[in-house]
């Protein structure tokens, strides 16, 4: 009998945690598995590919409102005449406001779980496939033989509070993280989670981004120079403002070039707006989200990731698995991806630095291209699957 699988995560917008499952879902196994996807909010830009054999839940209209804007949840909740709802978004709202402590975590779970269902069915396994809500929805609203969280990003980077956290992660089975950096900075943090602590790496589908690179959009025809490229949100641990700024630079010692940035985010209109202001808005080019970047990826002479923290990026090693010569900032955990000059060269986190290692790379073809050679020869090793989550499922 197949067993069944609930995942869990707020929506499919763009981003590595909901690449990597949706990766996840076109590997799995469906002749030893059911698959429910439980999505707060049924919308995203990988919605549409999901595969047909997932059964996606949602949390139901009261949750998309109440997770709205204060005043369309009052109006809802007028229209429906619903007071209770009312109050408890009013309550949440201002609990929100309030200063870091256990207790405001407490309480603004205690309001966004009261309109957040249970599920009906009882699974095998369950995973909130992203740190926060997916992780505590998992454990106090599904009835599983066995849970798990999955944190995708350095823990002691991530803006949650460990003394809250504590209350739900001890309640897991397993808590996975994506690389060995990730599992020590939890392991630094919650020591005593040790036995629980599982590397499982982000799945990536090296025939399928070859397969999507000849179907997406790419540079534009008239581009010239070096092609560079950077896949990420638009928010300050992405670091797009230290490549703007390494932009500048580059564009000051006149080299020729077209630095693409794909991707949307709370600071994507700023930084259009500075870019403007620096007269680089033809040179480095906000692409917004993109649900296929593999064109650009494809044609990129350079890849770039400028990036403040990183659990271990999807977006990094897809451009490793592209063979493409990557130049990396030195956040906490980017030993797991990079080997100084064997994969790619490593960036101090300034933008002098990140510019002076593109112009390594721009002056040295002959570093780019073994840089290139190596990738392709790790990645001919390169194994993705499923297996280190099935090997949780069946323990």
């Amino acid at each position: 009998m197949k067993k069944r699988i609930l995942f869990i995560i707020p929506s499919l917008a763009a981003g590595g945690a909901e690449k990597s499952l949706l990766n996840l879902l076109r590997e799995l196994d469906y002749s030893r598995y059911d698959a429910d996807l439980m999505l707060f909010r049924r919308e995203g830009l990988f919605l549409s590919d999901v595969p047909e054999a997932v059964n996606i839940l949602d949390a139901g209209e009261e949750y998309l409102y109440f997770d709205g804007s204060i005043g369309g949840c009052l109006l809802y909740c007028l229209k429906k005449i619903k007071p209770l709802l009312g109050l408890k978004r009013i309550l949440y709202a201002l609990s929100l406001r309030k200063k870091e402590s256990v207790n405001k975590r407490r309480t603004v779970w205690k309001y966004l779980s009261s309109v957040l269902p249970e599920t009906e069915l009882n699974y095998d396994f369950a995973v909130g496939y992203l740190e926060g809500n997916s992780i505590y929805y998992c454990v106090e609203k599904v009835r599983a033989s066995k849970k798990a969280g999955y944190i995708h990003s350095d823990y002691s980077k991530l803006l949650l509070n460990p003394e809250f956290d504590r209350e739900f992660l001890l309640k897991l089975d397993f808590i996975m993280t994506v690389s060995e950096a990730c599992a020590e900075s939890l392991v630094n943090v919650f020591p005593y989670l040790l036995e629980k602590i599982k590397v499982v790496e982000n799945i990536i589908s090296s025939s399928e981004i070859k397969r999507l690179s000849t179907l997406g959009p790419g540079f534009p025809e008239t581009a010239k120079g070096i092609k560079m490229l950077t896949v990420g949100r638009i928010s300050p641990e992405k670091g797009i403002d230290l490549a703007l700024e390494a932009c500048e630079l580059l564009t000051r010692r006149g080299i020729d070039f077209i630095w693409a940035v794909v991707g949307g985010g709370s600071e994507a209109e700023p930084i259009a707006e500075k870019a403007k202001s620096k007269s680089l808005e033809a040179r480095f080019i906000l692409l917004g989200e993109q649900k296929n970047p593999y064109g650009y990826l494809a044609q990129c002479d350079i890849y770039v990731q400028p990036s403040r923290y990183e659990g271990k990026s999807i977006a990094v090693e897809e451009a490793k698995l592209a063979a493409k010569p990557v130049v990396v900032t030195r956040y906490s955990t980017v030993n797991d991806q990079i080997e100084d000059s064997v994969s790619g060269l490593i960036a101090e986190m300034n933008p002098q630095s990140i510019a002076e290692k593109i112009l390594v790379l721009i002056e040295n073809p002959s570093l780019m291209n073994k840089l290139s050679r190596n990738l392709t020869e790790s990645s001919a090793n390169y194994i993705s699957g499923a297996e280190n989550l099935y090997e949780l499922i069946e323990d």
